[in-house]
């Protein structure tokens, strides 16, 4: 069974084999889409950098494996109800993962950009652990095609400190 890694970008990577598929939402969706039509993998697993929202105990540079990824919705936006705003990993995949690496199974939080307010932090870290960019959309575009999940390493805190 084949598993392709992805990055957003390739220093992400470091030493390891896998595509570079774009930084945010927009890009990393495409690059996903792509990545999958031309690598035809049985499994993708994203890897990256996160910060840890308030309240998720998770310190800095602990490993977490992305469950599910929520759209950061701001209170002043609404997305239609016919548009999904959670993206589920695959719950075998992301449990293999967490159980080889001891690492736990987070939410992820992704928007359009990074979270530079406390409140807007502390808000997110009501349903989420995490904030990354890419999880949101590389797990829509590969939830119907191949198994998918996220790894992602702690760089930082977010919100005000940040």
């Amino acid at each position: 069974m084949r598993t392709l890694l992805i990055a957003a970008y390739a220093p992400e990577l470091g030493t390891l084999s896998g595509r570079a598929v774009g930084l945010g939402l927009i890009a990393a969706a495409a690059g996903t889409a792509r990545a999958l039509a031309e690598e035809r993998p049985a499994r993708v697993i994203l890897v990256g950098t996160a910060g840890a929202l308030p309240g998720s105990n998770l310190p800095i540079g602990s490993i977490v494996v992305v469950a599910r990824a929520q759209l950061i919705v701001r209170p002043e936006e609404y997305v239609p109800a016919i548009m999904s705003a959670l993206a589920e990993a695959d719950a075998e995949l992301a449990a293999a993962c967490a159980a080889t690496l001891g690492a736990p199974l987070v939410t992820a939080a992704s928007g359009i950009g990074i979270t530079s307010s406390g409140e807007e932090a502390r808000r997110l870290g009501a349903s989420a652990q995490v904030e990354h960019l890419e999880s949101f959309a590389a797990l829509s575009v590969a939830r119907h095609r191949v198994a998918a999940t996220a790894v992602l390493a702690i760089a930082n805190g977010v919100g005000a400190q940040a």
